[in-house]
């Protein structure tokens, strides 16, 4: 079984599906990497144990274009602060834990 994720802008009508419980650190991963590209990153700077800041030199901008990103393609909100240098291993944690979140949150019982 797999859930659907609307992935939709205004005008474009992709979706993606994930497997239910499987927002796990490699499709995250996947996910990251390929905004990570569109922002002009060569692919051989990037790994689970790159610093955002520290190793890709990204500024603010480019921290909030990679969470705008994620907020399009995976539904989740995270804040990518910018006093705190992350891995991109931390930042896969943190939208799985996002990702948990909105789950958790959009439960509707059923009587």
């Amino acid at each position: 079984m797999y859930q659907q994720v609307d992935n939709r802008e205004e005008n474009s009508s992709s979706f993606s599906f994930i497997e239910p419980g499987c927002q796990n650190i490699c499709s995250i991963m996947d996910t990251l990497k390929s905004i990570l590209l569109n922002l002009g990153i060569p692919e051989d700077s990037i790994s689970e144990d790159t610093l955002l800041h520290k190793d890709l030199q990204l500024d603010s901008v480019e921290a909030v274009e990679i969470a705008l990103g994620l907020k399009r393609i995976l539904g989740v909100n995270v804040k990518l602060e910018s006093r705190q240098d992350m891995t991109l291993a931390q930042v896969c944690n943190r939208v799985k834990e996002a990702i948990a979140q909105n789950t958790t949150n959009h439960v509707i019982p059923t009587d």
